[in-house]
């Protein structure tokens, strides 16, 4: 069957627009960039009243109200927004950002257990929807070992054209719709890669049930099994990590390794240490955990004058 043409026509000017993005962002000088996310993040939560721009607000208010555990005031909103689009264009930036800058940019803070694991059993890294993830897979690849990770499929035009820019940097990419992804994962490990997971959203809504914890009552809601799955079958160190920003630059947090544990329960177990090192690490700095689709459970009260997901 042959694709619709507004479907095509869409791809095709994705792929232009990324591709011009990708060629003028480095170009752009930070502290104009900077100044530009934040006018931009003004503008999008005074006039962001269109449906989808509305809703994706609303449930990114939510989720921060839930996870900090009092209301979400407007100014939180808009640095939640210039944080997201620091992080996109940073990542229009970074295929153009030479080995020096990319160092620079990057801190890696409690890297021991990962260093000792690369030179062992493998590792697994598992990051939340936080900071720049992009980036960090990018200094990866440099300090460390070159990356594999999963990622959503979104339309055909916008996941080629970030398909290509996260394999320039050295990434091996396998689509979360793909049957063979666990198999390329345990392959990864094998053969020496780092493997790094995003493990917060369940895309396919089939992950373990985690219970949050919270300033107020704990929420049951569920994050993936794949990063315990695939550290377990390969014996690979599961760490967990939060990216955030810091000044011009990104702090990679590195938790300890999740202690293995055998069964359906064992991955559960290992799933909620992972869920207990965000909950812990996300609140410090929640304008940088892009949330912006539904995460808690509709049932998750937030604190009294927040506004629930749209």
């Amino acid at each position: 069957m042959s694709r619709r043409p507004e479907r095509s026509a869409r791809d095709k000017l994705l792929r232009g627009v990324y591709a011009v993005g990708w060629r003028v962002a480095a170009r752009i000088p930070e502290p104009v960039a900077e100044t530009l996310c934040r006018v931009g993040a003004r503008l999008t939560t005074t006039f962001g009243s269109r449906a989808p721009v509305a809703s994706a607000l609303g449930t990114w208010r939510h989720n921060v109200s839930v996870l900090i555990g009092r209301p979400c005031p407007d100014d939180l909103v808009r640095r939640g927004v210039a944080s997201y689009l620091r992080t996109f264009y940073q990542v229009l930036a970074l295929a153009r950002w030479s080995r020096e800058q990319i160092h620079r940019r990057v801190a890696l803070i409690n890297d021991d257990a990962l260093r000792a694991a690369l030179t062992g059993p493998g590792a697994v890294v598992v990051l939340p929807h936080s900071g720049n993830w992009d980036l960090a897979g990018a200094f990866a690849c440099l300090d460390l070992r070159p990356v594999s990770t999963v990622a959503e499929e979104l339309g055909d035009g916008e996941f080629a054209a970030f398909t290509a820019f996260r394999e320039g940097l050295g990434m091996e990419v396998i689509a979360h719709t793909d049957p063979a992804a666990l198999p390329k994962l345990i392959t990864a490990v094998r053969d020496g890669r780092l493997v790094c997971l995003l493990g917060d959203r369940d895309l396919p809504g089939t992950g373990l049930p985690v219970i949050w914890p919270l300033p107020g009552d704990p929420v049951i809601t569920t994050m993936p099994a794949g990063p315990a799955v695939v550290a377990r079958r390969t014996g690979a160190a599961l760490i967990p990590a939060v990216t955030r920003f810091r000044g011009t630059g990104l702090e990679v947090v590195l938790g300890p390794p999740v202690t293995h544990r055998p069964g359906r329960d064992g991955l559960v177990a290992m799933t909620q240490q992972v869920c207990d090192f965000f909950a812990a690490e996300l609140p410090r700095q929640p304008e940088d955990w892009h949330m912006f689709q539904p995460f808690f459970p509709a049932a998750a009260a937030a604190p009294t004058g927040t506004v629930a997901p749209a």
